[in-house]
Parts: C-alpha cells; sequence; structure tokens
C-alpha cells in the first residue's frame, strides 16, 4: 500500500526505537467522549480529535514512533466493538494517516547531525517535530469543523426559488446548508423553499430534533413515513442527503434509507445532492447493499429467527452483543455513485468521478 510505503521513507529519515509508550490512554473512551461533549462533531472527526490527544499524551520521539503509534491506536479504536460505525473512524484515521505522511515529508531530514552529540540533537529536533505536528493536526482540525459553513456557502446556490426539498437522516450538514440557505448572505437574497422532511420511526428522536430545528429557522417542513416516498417524489424539486462515509468509487454510506430515496428520485428525474466534509472519504469499497468490505462491520438488516438459540456453542460475549446492538441501532445502507448527481463538499461541487480521482491521488498514488 502507498501507506506503508509513505511511512517507511519517512521513518528513514530518524533513528527508530521500538514501542512508544501511550501510557494509560484510553483511545475508545476519548472517542465517546469527543461525541458527547461536542453533538455536532463528525465520526471521522472525533477520531482525529482523539489521535490528536494521543500523540500529545504519547513519549514517542520518532517519526516511525510516531506513525507506528498513529496506526496502533487507529486499529484500536476501529475495530473495538464499542464503535458503532468503525467504517467512518476507519476513513477518519485515514485521512489524518495521509495528513500527516503529508506533513512529515516537508521536514528535515536529522541524518547529518554531528556525531558527539547526534542522539541528543535528534531527540531536540524530533521534540520539535512532534509539536510542530500537534500544533498543525489541530489546526487541521478546527479547518475540518469549519466544512459544513463552505458546504452550506456552496449548496445554496443550488436550490431554486420557491423549491421544494426532500431530506431525512438528521444530517448535521445538510441542516446548516438549509439555515443558511434562508438568510442573506452578501446582498445575496434569502431561498425561499420548504422542506419534506422523511420521518424514520426507528429513530423518531433524531428525526423529531431535525424538523424543529429547521422550524426554528423560519422553514416550512412537512413531514411523511418512510413509506410515503414514493407516493410525493412528485412534487419534490430536489433530493438532499448527507454522508456517513464517501466511498471509494464516489457513493455514500448513509443511514438506512437513503438508497431508496436516491432511486425514487433518480427514476422521477430530480436531482440527488450529497452534502459531505471530505474528511469522509476512504478507501471503504462496497460491493453490494450487504458487503461493505469493512472488518469488524456486521449489521443483520434480515433475521428470520425471532427465538433464542439456546444450547449455541458459540456463544457471544458481552461486547459481542454490544456491537450488534450499536450497529442495529444505526442501520446503514450504499448509495451507488450512478444515483447521485453531485457532491456539496468543502473543496465546492463535484461529480462522483471527481470524489473517486481524489480518493486514488489521497491514497493510492
Amino acid at each position: 500500500m502507498a501507506n506503508n510505503d509513505a511511512t517507511a521513507a519517512i521513518s528513514g529519515q530518524l533513528p527508530i526505537r521500538q514501542n512508544p509508550d501511550v501510557g494509560s490512554f484510553d483511545i475508545v473512551a476519548t472517542y465517546h467522549r469527543l461525541l458527547a461533549d461536542d453533538p455536532e462533531l463528525t465520526m471521522p472527526m472525533a477520531t482525529i480529535e482523539a489521535l490528536i490527544e494521543a500523540l500529545g499524551a504519547s513519549s514517542a520521539t520518532t517519526v516511525f514512533e510516531t506513525m507506528k503509534l498513529v496506526e496502533a491506536q487507529s486499529d484500536r479504536l476501529w475495530q473495538s466493538p464499542l464503535v458503532a460505525n468503525p467504517m467512518a473512524v476507519r476513513h477518519g484515521s485515514d485521512f489524518f494517516k495521509q495528513y500527516l505522511v503529508r506533513e512529515l515529508r516537508q521536514l528535515p531530514s536529522s541524518t547529518g547531525a554531528a556525531s558527539g552529540s547526534g542522539s541528543r540533537n535528534e531527540d531536540q529536533q524530533f521534540e520539535g517535530i512532534r509539536q510542530h505536528l500537534l500544533r498543525n493536526a489541530r489546526l487541521f482540525a478546527t479547518r475540518a469543523k469549519d466544512a459544513r459553513e463552505k458546504i452550506a456557502a456552496e449548496g445554496r446556490y443550488l436550490i431554486p426559488d420557491k423549491s421544494i426539498i426532500l431530506t431525512h437522516g438528521g444530517s448535521r450538514v445538510v441542516g446548516t446548508l438549509l439555515g443558511r440557505a434562508v438568510e442573506r448572505v452578501n446582498g445575496d437574497p434569502p431561498r425561499r423553499f420548504k422542506v419534506i422532511y422523511v420521518i424514520s420511526e426507528s429513530r423518531q428522536t433524531e428525526s423529531d430534533k431535525a424538523v424543529a430545528a429547521l422550524r426554528s429557522k423560519g422553514i416550512s417542513v412537512a413531514t411523511i413515513p418512510e413509506g410515503g416516498v414514493a407516493h410525493v417524489m412528485s412534487k419534490v424539486d430536489l433530493v438532499f442527503i448527507g454522508a456517513e462515509v464517501i466511498t471509494a468509487q464516489g457513493g455514500i454510506l448513509s443511514r438506512l434509507g437513503t438508497y431508496q430515496i436516491a432511486k425514487l428520485a433518480k427514476i422521477d428525474g430530480k436531482p440527488c445532492y450529497v452534502a459531505a466534509e471530505q474528511h469522509k472519504l476512504g478507501q471503504t469499497f462496497p460491493v453490494d447493499q450487504f458487503s461493505f468490505n469493512c472488518r469488524g462491520f456486521q449489521q443483520n438488516s434480515l433475521d428470520f429467527s425471532k427465538t433464542t438459540n439456546s444450547g449455541s456453542s458459540g456463544a457471544e460475549t458481552e461486547d459481542e452483543k454490544r456491537a450488534v446492538e450499536l450497529r442495529s441501532a444505526t442501520p446503514l445502507d450504499y448509495t451507488p455513485p450512478d444515483l447521485i448527481t453531485t457532491f456539496i463538499c468543502d473543496h465546492g461541487v463535484k461529480s462522483t468521478v471527481a470524489m473517486e480521482h481524489q480518493v486514488i491521488d489521497m491514497f493510492v498514488s
């Protein structure tokens, strides 16, 4: 993989010392604390901020140790059964590792240190490098958080006057976009539109919160059950959906129901826009609705057996049971790129092909 090659090339710049000490740092607990403290934080961004805290708590003294630390902490987090969506975590950690590789490539080598005090000079130099990484990583995280405002600034121009928009899933990016669209921005008049919100019975609280937030901004909202999407689609002018993960081929993984909405929009010839931050990009490559190609991720949307399987020799552990509960509470489906009109990202409006090329540029080239 290009990731490993880049890490190996960087590690040759400084002495290698094995097993950086991370002490009692708990990456899983840190991840959950960050999500609890900031409801607006995405799972990939919580992953990135947790990794930044891990770097700050470590005693790594070389580039090699730093990359090994990030790799180990990333694996520990996304493989944890206490993480609801390991794919979002994996995308966040991969995005952050690529950022570190780019930063480290730009730093000077220490191979020219004087022989008499080489080790001390290298230690001092790396501490400066580590502080540089921590400062820039936090700046990187701050910029990623600002992505929603950039998306809102781009996306508002895609809303025709007096249009009707359909959405669902409680996407914070879509909520921000619609909220900014009804405001006057730099002399540009507010957009006039109405929203049809698809209510999920399994996520009633989330749906109610999203609808209340839109109405509090002066947006007229009608609600329909998930079974009513085909019925109202003829009244819809455009669809806005969010994403938890942007896949390697330019599709998305998002809340269950997104795929059928996008498919119905395609049948009726209605544009379907995905509003999503670029830090959700990653190497996940779904084959179909039941094969997301992510080790450790399982969701059983087709459970034909409602009876307890007593006497089974393969009894689940408590962690495994908790994992099933978490992933059953937030089921996902895959929306392929042919159902997506375009992406609205923090770097502009992009086609699905452009998103696919960006994944290649980030992780392969």
